[in-house]
């Protein structure tokens, strides 16, 4: 008997060591039962999955931002299958990712300012045509010329001037004769003769297409029968426009101080037909000789209408 126990237990012993027993795993090797148990549980998952998918209730795997979805539902994504007892090749997709978090930067001051100015102005945004700069024409003419003639009746007097004028932006010039023929003093029928001239250089003060205001300065002369005088000249002279009429208000003024006294002034209104105007209204003139003729102080006032008729080109 104790033979036979001790052959029966080697015969244990033998069938322990030679008998089926889990293959131990290498280092750095997988093991292979365990990859089949691994398959197996995988596929076992995988049916129980692909159950819970007909019924909509899979979990979604999540991937990297940037990365398609792969399969032919959506969001869905398949797993290809392994036979059971192949080990499996490992994939880098299987792998579970963390969702790459984007942090959101704050937008520049400069947008944020846009932003509140497009808010607050909404036609601020808005494309807008460039526009060309335009130079606005001047109000004036390069140069203005006008000349015209004039008759006047100065109570037992009468007179006829001609004139002619050029005005440029701002500086102009001023030429008039004025040719008098008056009832001799004596009783007579004699008449005298009075011939005045000036010649002026003018500024304008103010000068548009409303009209013109300017200062005169130049030289003067008086011919009389019996003397001549001459001296500076100084005027002032307006022309306005009344209104959109074609009918404009002129007034002018002129002083010599010596050696003689002579004023003379005119106002009145002009009818403009293209260039060529209609003048009229009231003159009165002044003539002191000073006392230089006789000694004695010789004065004339003379007032009275004065027409005329003029061009402008």
């Amino acid at each position: 008997m104790p033979a036979s126990k001790a052959v029966l237990c080697a015969a244990l012993a033998v069938s322990a060591l030679l008998g089926t027993s889990p293959a131990q795993a290498r280092f750095g090797k997988r093991d292979t039962a365990s990859s089949s148990s691994s398959s197996s549980s995988r596929s076992t998952s995988r049916q129980s999955s692909s159950s819970q998918e007909s019924r909509g209730a899979r979990a979604h795997p999540a991937s990297a931002i940037g990365q398609p979805h792969e399969g032919s539902h959506g969001n869905r994504r398949t797993h290809p299958a392994s036979a059971v007892g192949r080990e499996r090749t490992p994939r880098g997709d299987d792998a579970p990712r963390r969702r790459a978090m984007r942090v959101r930067r704050p937008p520049p001051g400069a947008i944020v300012a846009g932003a509140v100015i497009g808010a607050t102005h909404p036609g601020f945004a808005a494309a807008r045509p460039a526009q060309r700069a335009v130079r606005e024409p001047e109000d004036t003419v390069p140069l203005l010329v006008r000349m015209g003639v004039q008759g006047d009746l100065l109570g037992d007097a009468g007179a006829m001037g001609l004139f002619m004028a050029m005005d440029g932006r701002h500086l102009g010039l001023d030429a008039r004769i004025t040719g008098m023929s008056l009832p001799a003093m004596d009783g007579s029928d004699a008449t005298d003769r009075i011939t005045l001239l000036s010649a002026h250089a003018s500024a304008a003060l103010w000068a548009g297409e409303r009209g013109r205001l300017r200062l005169e300065g130049g030289v003067a002369s008086a011919h009389a029968p019996d003397i001549l005088f001459v001296g500076p000249s100084f005027a002032a002279s307006v022309e306005a426009c009344i209104g959109a009429s074609p009918v404009d208000l002129e007034a002018r003024i002129q002083a010599v101080p010596f050696p003689h006294r002579q004023v003379d002034a005119q106002a009145g209104l002009a009818v403009h037909v293209g260039s060529l105007h209609l003048r009229g209204g009231w003159r009165a003139l002044y003539l002191n000789d000073a006392g230089h003729t006789t000694g004695e102080k010789q004065i004339e006032r003379l007032t009275g209408p004065y027409l005329g008729l003029g061009l402008t080109f």
